[in-house]
């Protein structure tokens, strides 16, 4: 059912306008047939390519002068999307022209895959799986799943030098501070890692291995 007007309803005011500006009257039954044939898959391309038919220039002029025109023209559009995706199904299930019969070295024929076919109707689905996304986004457009919990998490890689900036700092801030847990045993260490301790004045090294 059409939602612009219909045969013989168009306004004096528009009648007039388009006398001034040299261009023929919106007609309502021309306009009908390219609506008809939008919704039914057509692109408005192959549609204005008929003698009949307006040139896509005028088409797009009817809809950004006429709001009923603009909004039959967008629902069908939408009625267009539906269209194509049972197109999309159609082409990837039929799989009659998938093989092709060839005739070998040795004269016999035999079914070979047919390559470029499979191609043609990949491009085919892929071109209207497209330009569905495009013109309605909302139901053929990638699903994009939103996170509101209001929690970023941010992650930086610190270097050594600033892991150790910040120990010390947090040493210098809690000093006295309990720490719960189990103590270990660790064997005492000098501050050169594992070197064997030095021995003083007076002290022979058999002393300090003793």
């Amino acid at each position: 059912m059409s939602t612009h007007p219909k045969p013989g309803t168009l306004t004096s005011a528009h009648d007039v306008t388009a006398s001034r500006t040299g261009r023929p009257p919106y007609p309502p039954e021309i306009a009908d047939k390219v609506i008809e044939r939008l919704a039914a898959g057509e692109t408005l391309v192959a549609i204005c390519r008929d003698t009949d038919m307006p040139s896509t220039t005028t088409v797009q002029r009817w809809r950004d002068e006429n709001p009923s025109f603009r909004a039959a023209f967008a629902q069908a559009r939408h009625d267009q999307m539906d269209v194509w995706g049972d197109e999309c199904v159609a082409i990837a299930d039929d799989g009659t022209t998938d093989y092709i019969t060839k005739v070998g070295r040795n004269g016999v024929e035999y079914e070979a895959v047919d390559q470029e076919h499979i191609q043609r109707s990949r491009l085919r689905v892929d071109t209207r799986l497209r330009l569905m996304a495009v013109i309605a986004p909302h139901a053929y457009g990638p699903k994009v799943e939103h996170d509101h919990t209001g929690v970023v998490a941010v992650q930086h890689e610190l270097s050594d030098k600033e892991r150790a900036r910040r120990m010390a700092l947090f040493l210098t801030e809690n000093r006295g501070m309990t720490i719960e847990g189990e103590l270990a045993d660790v064997e005492p260490r000098s501050l050169h890692g594992n070197l064997p301790p030095v021995a003083s004045d007076g002290e022979s090294e058999d002393n300090i291995e003793a």
